[in-house]
């Protein structure tokens, strides 16, 4: 049982050092009253979790809720799939983004989501955001 016991530790251990963490975050622009702050940073921060070269799932706080998201690079930037915990299914946006290297494993992370499904004014409005991502 000992043996069990060691092997399903040291697989572990194997698995999660040979993955590779990314902590991304993105920068909310301040209300028209209110300064810009460490804050605008850390509202929306999460990480991810790189399975190979090429794909990335993660979670990242989205206020009091998780949203989770899978990115795929397809060389020149990464197609992504973003989706709130609650009510997934309906509010799951795709889009596109890139990762531009700014210093060693800092990377600015410009990004267009759009919904899948209309709202209830039967538009869907895009949105950009922009970010940051740090490989650990």
């Amino acid at each position: 049982m000992k043996k069990v016991f060691y092997t399903i530790i040291f697989s572990c251990l194997t698995f999660f050092a040979s993955a590779q963490f990314t902590v991304v975050s993105t920068v909310q622009s301040p209300n028209d009253d209110e300064n810009w702050g460490i804050s605008n940073f850390t509202q929306n921060m999460g990480i991810g979790y790189s399975i190979n070269e090429r794909t990335m799932i993660g979670a990242v706080k989205n206020g009091d809720d998780y949203d989770v998201f899978a990115r795929y690079n397809i060389g020149i930037g990464f197609v992504c799939v973003d989706a709130p915990t609650e009510d997934a299914s309906d509010n799951i946006k795709v889009g596109y983004g890139m990762n531009i290297g700014i210093w060693k494993n800092l990377s600015f992370t410009p990004q267009y989501t759009l919904p899948l499904n209309e709202d209830n004014n039967g538009e869907r409005e895009g949105k950009f955001s922009m970010g940051l991502t740090y490989n650990l």
